[in-house]
């Protein structure tokens, strides 16, 4: 099953502003970043956890997060 995750990238600019500062907030490289973007590696429950409760804006709505992670292609 491949996710859809264009909410995601539109977040991370909004947020981080590049792909790099966002990796570094979930404590990966760029190249694991671009796999789990790409859908040749699946995001863990650790990183998904992060980015729900690790903002510094504070903890994200579950709808967020779904749209974010699990929009469906």
């Amino acid at each position: 099953m491949e996710f859809d995750y264009t909410n995601l990238r539109d977040f991370i600019k909004s947020n981080f502003r590049t792909l790099k500062d966002f990796a570094l907030f979930l404590g990966i490289g760029t190249t694991q970043l671009g796999q789990r973007l790409s859908n040749k590696v699946p995001f863990t429950q650790k990183e998904i956890d992060k980015v729900a409760n690790g903002m510094p804006c504070g903890k994200l709505d579950m709808e967020i997060i779904d749209s974010l992670f699990f929009k469906k292609k």
